[in-house]
Parts: C-alpha cells; structure tokens; sequence
C-alpha cells in the first residue's frame, strides 16, 4: 500500500511533482522578471519548460528554464517590451478616461483583455517556433480570433485568478505568490497544446 502511494506512476504523486515544478518555475520566472527589460525573455523560458510538462516529456525546469531563457533572450525581450508599452498606454488611457470620460474606461478595459489574450498566444508561439517578433505576433493575433473559445477560456480563467487573489488576499494572495504566473501559463499551454501540434505537424 505504502510503495503504491509513493509509485511516481500514481495520480498523487504525479500531482505534487507538477506542483512542486511549478513552484520552481514561477519562482525562476519571478525573478527574471525584476529587470523588467527581461520579461518577455522569462515568459517566453516558461512556456516552452511548461509544453514540455504538458505533455509529460523529461523535464528539468531549472536546467530547462535557463536555456530557453538565454536561446530566446533577444527575441523574448522585444516581445516583452512590446506588450510592457501597450500595457502602459492603455493603462494611460485608463486614468484619463476616468478623470475626463468615465465612460469610455469599458473601452480601456477591453483592449487590456484583448492584449492578455494575444500575449498568451505570442508566447507560446515564440517558445516554439523560429519565426520574427513580428510575424509571431501577426500570428498569435490571427490565433487568438481563430480559436476564439479556447482564448475566452484562458483569458476568463487567468482574469478570474487575478481578481480572486485582488478580492481574497489572505486566502488566495499565498497561492498567487507560489503559482501567479506558472499556473496560468499551465493552464493556457493545456488549452493550446493540441493546436500547436497540429501546427508543428504541418496541419
């Protein structure tokens, strides 16, 4: 009984071995964030670690996060800029609409939405495939309209977990610290990953 549970092949073990990752991943993506400039570099690292966990391949996300990290420094980091400059703007649209046109904040906040959306796929797109930043980007905008449910799914469930940890501080704020970027981004890669091995198939 005993060595059935501690079985790597059993369901709970499987469980705490994808968490303790995540735990190690969220923290490797946290702190390549801080220079901010890296960012995109970091999110980039954790997609393509998280693939490989999807689809229950040997991982190493420490050794794994690293080297994504370095092989898509250049093109990660211009990606992260790109989304960290719309993200101001329409943050800056935001609290001028507030003191100016209150109205018009629905509008802001549809576009920062929109955004979350198209950075989920642009990710995971550069995680894998050789492409420009910007045909990655043309790509990830074609994707997330395309497969416009699967986009509704990730984005309702990464808002809805933000909200949650913005509403319930003390209960849900410890998970978003030990699961706030890995979580969503596992939860995405789930949703993506049928599409992108059609794609890396050729279909």
């Amino acid at each position: 009984m005993i060595k059935k549970i501690f079985d790597m092949d059993n369901p709970l073990m499987q469980g705490l071995s994808t968490a303790a990752y995540l735990m190690i991943l969220n923290l490797l993506a946290m702190v390549c964030c801080l220079p901010v400039f890296t960012a995109g570099a970091s999110l980039t690292a954790l997609h393509d670690v998280i693939r490989d966990m999807v689809r229950h391949e040997e991982t190493y996300p420490a050794k794994m996060f690293f080297d994504s990290f370095k092989k898509n420094l250049r093109a990660g980091s211009r990606m992260g800029l790109i989304f960290i400059a719309a993200a101001v703007l329409i943050l800056a649209n935001y609290y001028a609409a507030a003191a100016f046109l209150p109205a018009f904040r629905f509008i802001s906040l549809a576009l920062g939405i929109v955004l979350l959306a198209v950075s989920f796929w642009a990710f995971a797109l550069l995680a894998r495939f050789e492409n420009t930043v910007r045909g990655t980007l043309r790509n990830a905008i074609l994707l997330t309209a395309g497969y416009f449910p699967r986009t509704a799914g990730m984005t309702a469930f990464t808002v809805i977990f933000y909200l949650a940890a913005l509403k319930y501080t003390a209960v849900i704020a410890p998970v978003a610290i030990m699961f706030g970027f890995s979580l969503p981004v596992y939860v995405c890669t789930v949703l993506l990953n049928g599409i992108l091995e059609k794609m890396e198939a050729g279909n």
